[in-house]
C-alpha cells in the first residue's frame, strides 16, 4: 500500500460544481493551510476524520496523509497556501504547535473579512513579480497564521447522523490499533453488515478499512520512533505487527523511508531546532 507524495504550488484555488470531488489520500513535503470559501466537506488527516464547513481553516503538517471529498450537489471552493519549515523558525515555532493541536480551525464571523483580505493579498502577491515578493509572502503568511491562532474559537463538530458510526469505528481503531482488527470483528462489534461497513467507510474516509488501520498503526509507530528509545522490533509488536521485517516494509510504503531512517532524520531535525 503506497500513498503518493504530491506537491502543490504555494497558492492554489479550486472549485467543484454540482458533483462530488474526491481527493485520493496523499502527502506533501510542505505544510498546507486550507480555507473553505464555499460548501462543506469531510477531511481525513492521518488517523482522524474532521467535518469542515464554510469559513473553516484546516492545517495539515508536512508528511501528514490527507484527503477530502465535497458534498454531492453542492458548489464548493477552497484556497490552499503551502509553505515550508522555514516559516516556523525561531519565535514562530509556537505557531506550529498551536495549529497542530487545532487542525480544523473555526473563526468567528466578525474576523473572517480581515483574514480573507490577507488571503487575497497572499494570492495576488504570489501571482505577481514585484520586488520583495518572497519577503512579503512570508510576512503575510506569518501574519495570517498568527491571527488564526488568536481568533480561533471552539466549535462542536457537526457530524451527519448517517456518518456517525464511521467516526465511532475510527475512534475504536485508534484506541485498539494493536489488537487484531478486521472487517469481520468490527461488523460484529458495531452490529452492521460487512458489506455496508466496507462501503460506508470508503465513502466517508476515501480509503479502505485496512488502509485506515495501517495508517493508525504507522502513525503511532512514527510517534514512538521519535519519542522513545524502543527498538524497531519492540515498536512493531506494540503497533500490531508480529514480523518486524514486514512492519519495516509497510512503514516505508507509507512514509517513504525505513523506520531507522525516519528516526535518524527526525532526531537530527529535533537537534537543529533545539540549537536555534
Amino acid at each position: 500500500m503506497e500513498f503518493q507524495r504530491t506537491e502543490e504550488s504555494m497558492v492554489s484555488r479550486s472549485r467543484a460544481q454540482r458533483k462530488t470531488l474526491k481527493m485520493t489520500p496523499h502527502y506533501h513535503s510542505v505544510h498546507e493551510l486550507y480555507y473553505l470559501l464555499e460548501g462543506k466537506t469531510q477531511y481525513f488527516i492521518d488517523d482522524e476524520i474532521f467535518s469542515v464547513e464554510k469559513g473553516d481553516f484546516v492545517f495539515i503538517p508536512s508528511g501528514s496523509i490527507h484527503g477530502t471529498d465535497y458534498e454531492m450537489g453542492k458548489d464548493s471552493e477552497r484556497l490552499l497556501v503551502c509553505f515550508g519549515d522555514s516559516y516556523f523558525e525561531g519565535e514562530t515555532e509556537q505557531l506550529r504547535e498551536k495549529l497542530m493541536s487545532l487542525r480544523v480551525i473555526n473563526i468567528p464571523k466578525e474576523y473572517l473579512a480581515e483574514l480573507e483580505e490577507l488571503l487575497i493579498k497572499i494570492e495576488e502577491e504570489y501571482r505577481g513579480q514585484e520586488k520583495g515578493r518572497d519577503l512579503l509572502l512570508e510576512l503575510y503568511v506569518k501574519e495570517l497564521l498568527t491571527l488564526i491562532c488568536r481568533y480561533h474559537q471552539e466549535r462542536k463538530t457537526h457530524i451527519q447522523e448517517a456518518d456517525r458510526i464511521i467516526y465511532e469505528i475510527a475512534e475504536y481503531i485508534r484506541m485498539n490499533f494493536a489488537e487484531n482488527i478486521s472487517l469481520v470483528n468490527l461488523s460484529k462489534i458495531f452490529a452492521v453488515s460487512e458489506s455496508y461497513l466496507s462501503r460506508k467507510f470508503k465513502a466517508v474516509t476515501g480509503m479502505g478499512l485496512n488502509q485506515f488501520v495501517t495508517m493508525v498503526r504507522i502513525n503511532k509507530s512514527a510517534q514512538l520512533l521519535q519519542e522513545s528509545q524502543l527498538t524497531v522490533m519492540e515498536i512493531a509488536h506494540r503497533c500490531g505487527y508480529n514480523d518486524s521485517n514486514y512492519f519495516a516494509a509497510v512503514f516505508k510504503s507509507v512514509k517513504g523511508e525505513t523506520p531507522l531512517s525516519f528516526r535518524k532524520h527526525r532526531t537530527l531535525h529535533h537537534r537543529r531546532n533545539n540549537r536555534q
